[in-house]
């Protein structure tokens, strides 16, 4: 094993190192302040399925025989819920990751990506805390999960690449144009609507094929079919397709973010 490959792998543990440790300060000072602490990660969403459920469960209650595959529906719900509010508050608060932290971007050699990164890492551990009160739904509602939960950790580890990308990308935006974070915060609400959470993606109708251009839509299709009993098949219901367009957004929001980064690596510093 030559002396490049030995730093590149060294470089990548340093990495790896860095974003945990940010993760962690993160975690830290999220939840210093406040008095339910960590439960804020569960309470959130969940103050979020009351309404949702009460909107769609009886103010205009969704036509449930016409799509079978969304019952139970509480379940329905949380499993979208949950990776929409790491999503969402992930990405809103990576945004700023640049503009404060000056320090360490002036810092020589420091690998600047983490600091997005980092964030993201903290809000996937909320992620993981939460996805337990799935559980509680399934005992709830008289359900056993489906064998494809198997395939849960990969669901939420290529949800991790697509929403770290996009982090990385949006915290290089708001370095040059500082309104990027007002931006996101107005686009949050629409990504909501246009995101498949209290609706099945088929409800969309005629406008269906244009939520493929949402890079979560693949994402919660997946989730559906690793948390939902009576979810479609792999290829009778889109499941695989949604795999690959998730696989390929993953890939190309990555691949993009790494070059963008590598480019304003020299330059960063100058606009902070």
């Amino acid at each position: 094993m030559d002396e490049s490959t030995l730093s590149h792998r060294g470089g990548w543990r340093r990495r790896v190192e860095l974003i945990r440790l940010l993760a962690r300060k993160e975690w830290h000072i999220r939840y210093r302040s406040a008095r339910l602490g960590v439960a804020w990660a569960v309470v959130q969403p969940l103050l979020l399925l009351a309404v949702l459920l009460t909107v769609f469960g009886r103010v205009v209650p969704l036509d449930h025989q016409r799509y079978p595959e969304t019952q139970p529906y509480p379940l329905f719900l949380l499993s979208g819920l949950f990776p929409w509010h790491f999503a969402s508050v992930a990405f809103s608060s990576a945004t700023t990751a640049f503009p404060n932290s000056r320090k360490l971007i002036l810092l020589a050699g420091f690998p600047r990506e983490v600091l997005p990164l980092g964030i993201v890492a903290a809000h996937l551990l909320n992620l993981l805390i939460t996805l337990p009160l799935l559980a509680v739904i399934y005992l709830w509602q008289g359900v056993a999960p489906p064998p494809s939960l198997v395939l849960l950790p990969l669901v939420v580890v290529l949800q991790g690449v697509i929403v770290g990308a996009m982090s990385v990308l949006s915290a290089l935006s708001c370095v040059r144009l500082t309104d990027t974070f007002f931006l996101v915060q107005a686009l949050l609400l629409p990504w909501f609507y246009v995101t498949p959470i209290f609706y099945p993606r088929t409800a969309a109708g005629g406008l269906s094929g244009w939520l493929w251009l949402n890079p979560l839509t693949g994402i919660f299709e997946l989730y559906r079919k690793t948390l939902m009993p009576n979810w479609p098949g792999w290829i009778d219901g889109g499941v695989l397709w949604s795999l690959l367009i998730s696989l390929a957004w993953a890939a190309g929001l990555a691949g993009f973010a790494a070059w963008l980064m590598r480019r304003a690596e020299a330059t960063i510093a100058d606009w902070i």
